[in-house]
């Protein structure tokens, strides 16, 4: 087996619950002032509890109650479903999230919202009145590794492509196939894209369509991927200013077949200026570097330059690039990715743009959508 993925083990809900029950007990039973521990397995109409325990304490006759909800895995969409629910609650319950495998950003995610979990290998944070119980290290026996295709690496050209089509329409439903028609794909591809998206609660699915969700916790974590492989960056000085360069850019696109294209702050400027800027940053075909370069009267540099030439790796990066006031630049989202590449100031032009172009739906918001 490779590394990376990971596969759960073929056993089946009954079976996931009585191995959940056991490490529950198993590890409370660690702590010194634990008593004794009573295991409910009647279930009743209630939105979370696959099982249910009363643990008590030597120093008090009232024990702690503990619904316990099992999965099978512990995709971001369940961990966010629990989340939800558990922060609607207003009762002295303690909820516990119980899967045999939770990844590092599900834990974060339900450790900065104080919701309590646990793997089936003893990894947990339970969090109580009386107790914060923190294990983690603990080498995972319910999996195996094999290594899994990162579509949100620079070299998934077929993957960016459909995320990219998703989001130039982030409110639209869509539909397999005519997703795989718009962005030029296959529809293998798009199904497995979809699956990946689901597993990390980025994609809305009703009956046969879905659309994005949570799309600013998707750009944070595709820029992260996206800038581990670095882009081919070219620095240049010129004697105009930034605005005159940019200015000049986009009339000799004009007449190049769209061959340069803004971006980075350059376009974040047109998109929603909030941050000032040194430097004039440009997308240019390969095709057509030399003589963009010739024709700007750019000279190379190593450090000081105004003028940054991004190559782009493939098609992608330029994918539904706009005019805005007569100026063609980098898509919203391809510049929301590129400023999150940024250790100055990018989180903070990113942002504003986020806020402009793709902002979230409200938890009543999608409640009622799916009411409807």
């Amino acid at each position: 087996m490779k590394r990376g993925e990971l596969m759960k083990q073929n056993l089946s809900q009954i079976q996931y619950e009585q191995l959940a029950r056991e490490q529950f007990c198993n590890r409370l039973k660690e702590i010194p002032f634990v008593s004794d521990i009573e295991v409910f397995l009647e279930k009743k109409n209630a939105p979370l509890g696959d099982f249910k325990a009363k643990v008590y304490l030597e120093d008090s006759d009232e024990p702690l109650l503990f619904v316990i909800e099992v999965r099978s895995n512990g995709e971001k969409r369940f961990v966010n479903h629990f989340m939800e629910i558990v922060m609607r609650q207003d009762d002295k319950t303690h909820y516990i999230f119980m899967a045999p495998y939770i990844s590092e950003q599900s834990a974060r995610a339900m450790k900065e919202e104080k919701c309590s979990y646990m793997d089936l290998s003893g990894n947990c944070y339970i969090l109580t009145k009386r107790f914060l119980l923190y294990v983690s290290g603990q080498d995972n026996k319910f999996i195996t590794h094999r290594e899994k295709k990162n579509y949100l690496s620079k070299s998934s050209s077929a993957a960016s492509a459909i995320i990219r089509t998703m989001l130039n329409e982030p409110e639209r439903k869509w539909q397999v196939k005519t997703l795989a028609q718009e962005s030029n794909t296959a529809l293998g591809t798009v199904s497995n894209v979809k699956s990946f998206l689901l597993a990390r609660d980025w994609i809305d699915k009703s009956t046969t369509e879905f659309r994005l969700q949570n799309i600013r916790e998707l750009f944070y974590t595709w820029a992260k991927d996206y800038h581990q492989k670095e882009a081919r960056k070219l620095q240049f000085y010129s004697l105009d200013t930034v605005p005159e360069i940019e200015q000049s850019a986009a009339e000799w696109s004009k007449t190049h077949d769209n061959g340069a294209i803004l971006g980075g702050f350059s376009a974040a400027a047109r998109y929603a200026p909030t941050v000032r800027y040194q430097k004039a940053e440009i997308y240019v075909e390969p095709q057509f570097v030399q003589e963009f370069v010739k024709d700007l009267e750019l000279q190379p540099v190593n450090t000081g330059g105004n003028v940054v030439i991004t190559i782009p790796h493939d098609e992608t990066p330029c994918m539904y690039a706009k005019p805005v006031h007569d100026t063609l630049v980098t898509s919203p989202a391809q510049t929301v990715i590129d400023l999150l590449g940024d250790a100055g100031r990018g989180e903070e032009a990113a942002e504003a743009i986020l806020r402009r172009e793709y902002p979230e739906r409200t938890e009543d918001e999608r409640r009622t959508e799916k009411g409807n």
